[in-house]
């Protein structure tokens, strides 16, 4: 196997990050099963991570192309706040740009974020403090099995201890066995489950979302 190596993201990254991040997006499909524009997509997906919080961002590299990242934040309430009162406004204008909001598969998702208030607003409000940062994962296919999610993962929570945050956090589709495993083993446990419902193609799709959080220092 070809030597991969972990470093900080650069801005030369952004194009990549992105693709890829669209590429996993569905439990590690891609993101047009459920949202049909990647564009937008990538901005909400990843914009607060490469243009307000790069330093807490890492990539893989094999021979010279990119195979995997983490993107992380060590300040939840940091985050949140970027992105309602900076990211939002900017998102909705884009979507309007777009049309998004008048093709019916936006319709439908947004019919089925509106009853997931619990995890909208409940989980949100519980869990941004600043003592509790997260994480979002991304490994190119054909890289998957071979230790790569553990290495970024460890990278992630070596930086994050030297920034002093004392939990990491992920969300994790129950239906996404495979990523439940990796974090379990990577010493995340289960602290909340919360409802949730999903329309695809005018079908409702029930499922649980898992939070996953790892504490990594002292309070």
């Amino acid at each position: 196997m070809n030597r991969i190596n972990i470093r900080p993201y650069k801005a030369e990254d952004r194009s990549f990050l992105r693709t890829l991040c669209c590429d996993v997006a569905d439990r590690g499909a891609p993101i047009e099963n459920f949202f049909p524009d990647r564009d937008l997509a990538a901005d909400i997906l990843t914009k607060y991570y490469t243009d307000y919080e790069s330093q807490s961002t890492f990539v893989a590299e094999c021979d010279g192309r990119l195979v995997g990242y983490i993107n992380g934040c060590m300040d939840n309430r940091r985050y949140g706040l970027v992105m309602f009162w900076i990211l939002m406004p900017g998102l909705i204008l884009k979507g309007i740009k777009h049309g998004i909001f008048f093709r019916p598969e936006i319709q439908q998702l947004l019919r089925g974020s509106l009853r997931n208030w619990r995890r909208m607003f409940v989980w949100r409000k519980s869990s941004f403090h600043s003592h509790q940062g997260h994480l979002h994962i991304g490994i190119a296919k054909d890289f998957r099995g071979q230790q790569l999610g553990h290495n970024l993962v460890n990278t992630l929570v070596g930086h994050a201890t030297g920034w002093g945050a004392v939990e990491l956090a992920a969300s994790v589709h129950d239906a996404n066995k495979a990523a439940g495993i990796f974090f379990e083993s990577q010493g995340f446990v289960v602290r909340e489950r919360y409802p949730m419902v999903q329309i695809r193609d005018g079908k409702e799709e029930h499922y649980h979302s898992l939070l996953y959080v790892k504490t990594i220092s002292a309070n």
